[in-house]
């Protein structure tokens, strides 16, 4: 076989269905040997720009908790794709970047689209690996994976020249067995259980690592048999733990006052996965309670003082000892003494429906009560907030970008609709964020997928306006998106998605009923509210 075969059916061996990008010259002989493989085969699923296939693979790696593709075309393209690599390493989303390369046979020409591609893409992935050779190529294809797959999990770059994909090998493709992390030993589990006893009020602080460990249910069991809280870290890309518990209390806000605040009343906080805070405005920390850590990342920062325990290890398995020596039928018997754990989440009351006013809220509100058990992907700028006051959601199914960047959702929901044909994939974003990316729409209408586009137009960048109230007495004119008005019909005619706009309660509330949680087809729907209503979450975002 030759090298580009054996790299497909590596990727096979470990689990992959399909490569996502935006093939050029370079790409041939992967494009080829994809299509030679069938219907049945690994896929490659056309994206037309990389920063819309970055995304897709990012948001498949993340629903499938396995290894993302995606094929990035020589130096300009690995450029257009290097801000959501960015972001899936924040994510710690374990990506394969396929770069191409240009054929090494005439590189001392200075042909066009040559580049230092391993400079290039060092600063935002884990390790970088460059084919040299059929000598090594079947041990750099197997590395490549293995490190994207090692806790703490990440994007590798694998650089291919086209050339060499064409060059004969005769070596058999493996699955790989990456190195795992094991839980805490007893004495650890000893000391972390004497940690949570000796509080009066713990909670629980969660990050990225629980859902790469899968250990969302493990979380659960703890924190109920606890009594306590489990905050999502600002910008988890994942929800850590399902909305339907009653330890839930939704996402901490992305400033260290407003996180200060939240968890004040509370003596004891144990963090779990995640590496830092990821904040926003600057605000100086204040957070005085005993603290510990448990996750994947050794480059762990601590907030506000030292941990006084931490260890890298497995969630899954080390969260497990804890309920045991803690909870249900436990020797120690915390959970006992402590009241029985109520709603977290703090309540907030929509406004009462007035005639000729769209509120935003009430938006949100009902389009997430009626495509209840949706895979949510999330960029809904100031009405953020408010997706994550009223979503119902399973662990691992609301996501978010992570970085903080804007015009990820919409191409991630294509490549979470591609990589979950069977669920209804649901993406809110704003009008400004639907635009970075919005050629992603093309693949989604091009493989059929079950995606929900709801584009939330107040013709605003309504999120800097609300730092800019903070930050300069007030918003700035230059953060507007009119004139002209953005026409999101065009768009969806454009890519061939259907499209729907309502301009007020009783038109969505017609357009929900049609459509009762299920869309036939990928659907564009816009939702234009008037600017100067905000959603009532918004105090929140900041």
């Amino acid at each position: 076989m030759n090298v580009a075969e054996f790299l497909l059916q590596s990727l096979e061996a470990n689990g992959v269905r399909h490569v996502f990008g935006n093939p050029g010259t370079t790409e041939i002989p992967l494009v080829r040997a994809c299509r030679d493989r069938g219907p049945s085969g690994l896929s490659y699923v056309v994206a037309l720009s990389e920063v819309s296939a970055v995304p897709m693979a990012d948001a498949q790696a993340r629903l499938g908790r396995g290894l993302g593709v995606v094929n990035l075309h020589v130096a300009p393209g690995l450029g257009n794709g290097m801000g959501n690599l960015y972001t899936a390493g924040i994510a710690k989303s374990p990506l394969l970047v396929l770069v191409g390369a240009q054929d090494r046979r005439f590189l001392h020409t200075g042909p066009i689209l040559h580049g230092p591609l391993e400079r290039m893409v060092r600063p935002v992935v884990k390790a970088v690996y460059t084919l040299a050779g059929t000598g090594d190529v079947a041990f750099l294809v197997d590395q490549a994976i293995r490190t994207a797959l090692t806790p703490p999990t990440g994007p590798v770059a694998l650089i291919c020249p086209p050339d060499l994909l064409e060059s004969g090998i005769d070596t058999v493709p493996v699955a790989v067995r990456p190195a795992r992390l094991s839980g805490l030993d007893a004495g650890d589990a000893a000391a972390f259980a004497a940690f949570l006893r000796a509080a009066q009020a713990p909670a629980l602080v969660a990050g990225e690592d629980v859902h790469w460990a899968g250990a969302s249910g493990a979380l659960r069991r703890l924190a109920e048999a606890l009594g306590s809280p489990v905050f999502s870290a600002p910008y988890t890309g994942m929800l850590p733990i399902d909305t339907a518990s009653d330890s839930h209390a939704g996402y901490l806000s992305p400033g260290f006052v407003a996180i200060g605040e939240r968890l004040r009343s509370f003596d004891a906080l144990l963090f779990v996965g995640f590496r830092n805070f990821r904040t926003t405005l600057h605000s100086e920390a204040d957070l005085p309670q005993r603290k510990a850590w448990i996750g994947h990342d050794p480059a762990v920062l601590a907030a506000g003082g030292e941990f006084e325990l931490a260890r890298v290890a497995d969630l899954d398995a080390s969260l497990g000892a804890l309920h045991r020596l803690l909870g249900d039928g436990g020797t120690a018997g915390t959970g006992a003494g402590r009241p029985a754990p109520s709603r977290r989440l703090p309540a907030v009351e929509l406004p009462a429906a007035v005639d000729g006013v769209f509120h935003p809220s009430r938006a949100v509100a009902a389009l997430l009560r009626a495509f209840h058990g949706a895979i949510v992907f999330d960029e809904a700028g100031l009405s953020t907030s408010d997706v994550r006051q009223f979503i119902d959601a399973q662990a691992g199914e609301y996501l978010i970008n992570g970085s903080g960047g804007i015009g990820w959702a919409l191409a991630a929901a294509v490549g979470g609709a591609v990589a979950c044909p069977g669920r209804q994939v649901l993406a809110v974003v704003g009008d400004g964020s639907a635009l970075y990316a919005s050629e992603a729409l093309w693949t989604a209408a091009n493989r059929g997928a079950c995606l929900l586009v709801v584009v939330l137009s107040n013709r605003r960048y309504a999120t800097l306006n609300e730092a800019a109230s903070r930050l300069a007495g007030g918003p700035i004119g230059l953060f507007t998106l009119e004139p002209p008005v953005l026409d999101f019909s065009g768009l969806a005619t454009l890519h061939g998605l259907a499209f729907e706009r309502c301009d007020s309660e009783v038109q969505l509330e017609r357009f929900l009923h049609r459509t009762a949680g299920r869309v036939p087809g990928p659907t564009l729907l816009e939702l234009r509210f008037d600017p100067s209503i905000q959603p009532v979450t918004a105090a929140r975002h900041f």
